[in-house]
């Protein structure tokens, strides 16, 4: 059976355009940042990572953002000469060590501080009800994201 088109006023089709131009920007701003900040994209989303998740070991770091090991040790080169993190022994192995976050730089958290404030004024706009079915797709969207990427990680 052919797949039914779906009408140009479809609220599916322009949601899902919608998420497209909302992770193609998201994409662009990361970069975008990262340049203004003199860093790789990746050492930003390292940088975040290790902000939001706390202290990992390299490995860890490495397999979360699906970098080789030989990779991993130059970002986390990058990520040290940037002010992003520090190495430390892992107290439990020598072999391994951990990577431990530093605070995101200043520059960094003014300009999500900017973005922070004008979304929370858009998001002011909603009611509770609203908000809390706009997080329960976002979850659900999220989960299907995490699958994926396990998937194509496997």
């Amino acid at each position: 059976m052919p797949k039914k088109q779906s009408a140009p006023d479809d609220p599916v089709r322009i949601y899902l355009q919608t998420m497209r131009t909302f992770m193609r920007l998201s994409t662009e701003w990361t970069s975008a940042a990262a340049q203004t900040l003199g860093v790789h994209p990746t050492d930003l989303v390292a940088g975040s990572y290790l902000a939001e998740k706390g202290p990992v070991t390299a490995g860890e770091l490495g397999r979360e953002m699906g970098i080789t090991t030989g990779a991993m040790t130059a970002a986390i080169d990058r990520l040290e000469r940037a002010g992003f993190a520090t190495r430390a022994p892992d107290p439990a192995d020598r072999r391994k060590v951990i990577i431990k976050p530093k605070k995101l730089p200043a520059a960094l958290l003014a300009m999500r501080r900017s973005i922070a404030n004008q979304i929370d004024a858009i998001l002011a706009r909603y009611s509770k009800t609203e908000l809390s079915r706009m997080t329960a797709i976002t979850r659900d969207i999220i989960l299907v994201f995490e699958k994926q990427i396990n998937q194509l990680k496997k």
